[in-house]
């Protein structure tokens, strides 16, 4: 019986290293890997490709910038490119998710993301009183696009408007 239970265990962590292992399909350079550190925007030569997630993700932010942060994550994860169940909350300074060191300086924040994890999507609305394009390239150089146990995200996007920033690491597309 126990040497059943063995077999089955190894088995299962076979699978799961497989699942993590398979190769996915070719996909260009992530701009932002290339170039970290340096906050995305429109006229950035290493600008996300028009149509991407990144790029609705963006737009979104900015035809929503006059409202909460509240309500630019709720339009955000609520966007028709979106096709997973999402949520939005509120987070405090420190451990964020998606970053490689703490995040402080920002008065308040907003998470948006899936419901489930296995999704490499992440996105945050942060009012920043001081200083937000300091704050942005801070993001930029902390991201971590592997931070999601077997998948990785395809852009990083970061935006200032006002004393908002958008920051967003997510797959180029999401199917349904």
């Amino acid at each position: 019986m126990k040497k059943s239970i063995l077999i089955l265990l190894a088995f299962i962590l076979l699978l799961s290293f497989t699942a993590c292992g398979n190769k996915k399909e070719e996909m260009p350079q992530n701009p932002s890997s290339e170039n970290q550190g340096t906050p995305m925007t429109p006229n950035d030569n290493n600008q996300v490709a028009s149509g991407t997630l990144g790029e609705t993700m963006r737009n979104v932010f900015l035809e929503n910038s006059g409202g909460s942060i509240q309500e630019i994550a709720d339009a955000a994860i609520k966007n028709d490119a979106i096709k997973f169940m999402g949520s939005t909350a509120p987070v405090e300074a420190g451990s964020l998710a998606g970053f490689k060191a703490e995040i402080t300086g920002f008065d308040e924040a907003v998470m948006f993301a899936p419901n489930i994890s296995s999704i490499p999507f992440i996105g945050y609305v942060f009012k920043v009183s001081e200083n937000p394009d300091a704050f942005a390239k801070k993001l930029s150089e902390n991201a971590d696009p592997r931070w999601n146990i077997c998948t990785e995200a395809e852009e990083t996007i970061v935006e200032t408007k006002d004393d908002k920033v958008f920051f967003v690491m997510c797959p180029r597309e999401i199917s349904e």
